[in-house]
Parts: structure tokens; sequence; C-alpha cells
């Protein structure tokens, strides 16, 4: 996958490509071998090019706060449906709107009800998709037309999720 991220002023372009045990991360063109193990909520063990590090990572969104070696970082992410959803907070609020998934993964929960009124906004669906959990929002206020997806499904990138008219 391919990201753009910004930290501070400055904004790379990030590839991730998933190995056996280890991501592969081109940042910039440079290269780097990464091993990330989870050991509780929001602390990582990393393993960068044989180095290894603590890291305390929050995420919200797209951005996520990253403290390692005493710094402290906050890195916006920018992938192909962060700008889509970019995009469409830009268009009106109104007809007919199709939640879809944005990347493949699995969904983790579903938090309206079909026939539930919804305002824009309103967290709609939690997707998991690459140990990170996102949260899907309405765009615009309207009533839950259909829920197409059930609780700890796998799905496809554009797959329609939930449609709110």
């Amino acid at each position: 996958m391919i990201f753009d991220i910004l930290v501070g002023n400055k904004e790379y372009s990030v590839e991730i490509e998933r190995k056996e045990k280890s991501f592969l991360i081109k940042i910039d063109g440079e290269e780097f071998d990464v091993d990330a193990t989870l050991f509780k909520k929001e602390l990582y063990s990393l393993i960068v090019s044989n180095k290894s590090y603590l890291s305390n990572i929050k995420s919200e969104e797209n951005k996520y706060i990253v403290d390692i070696s005493g710094e402290s970082f906050e890195i916006e992410v920018f992938d192909e449906a962060t700008r889509r959803m970019a995009q469409k907070k830009k268009e009106p609020e109104s007809g007919k709107q199709v939640i879809k998934a944005p990347m493949p993964g699995k969904i983790v929960k579903i938090l309206v009800k079909e026939g539930e009124e919804v305002e824009s906004g309103a967290g709609m669906i939690v997707v998991e998709a690459m140990k990170m959990e996102n949260e899907l929002k309405s765009s615009s206020k309207g009533v839950v037309k259909e829920i197409a997806v059930e609780e700890g499904v796998v799905v496809n990138a554009g797959d329609t999720l939930i449609v709110v008219e």
C-alpha cells in the first residue's frame, strides 16, 4: 500500500509491503525492515533495521501520536481512501449515501440499526484493517435503509456496508 504522510511540515511518500513476519517500508525510496509487536494497548516493540525501540502509538482517525526514544511526533496519514473521504466531505450533503469499505478488512462493530435516524458525522461502522480500527461516519443526515454486512465478516475494498437515505 502507498501512503502520503505529513510529519510536522514535511511530507513523505511511504510504501508498505507485508512480509512473512515483518514489513518492508520504503520512505521516499529508502528501505527499512520493520518488525512490530503490540505489547499492550498503544505500546509497541519495534525492530527497525536491527535496532530495537519501544514506542507508544495513539491513533485518532488519520492522525497518530508516536512517542519513541523520548521524542513525540504527530503523523497524518493520507491513503487513497482518506483522500476520497476528504473529497466526499466537500460534496453537498443530500441524497442517498452508500458507505463502502475503503480497504479490505474485518467488520468489528456495527454502530447503527436499520431504520435509525443518523446525523452527519455519526459513527456508523468500525472496520479493522492492518491492525488498525477505522470508524466510518455518515456524511449526511438520514435514515439507515440497509446494513449489508454482519459483525465479524471480512470485506473487500469497495464493498457496500451501509445505505443511508
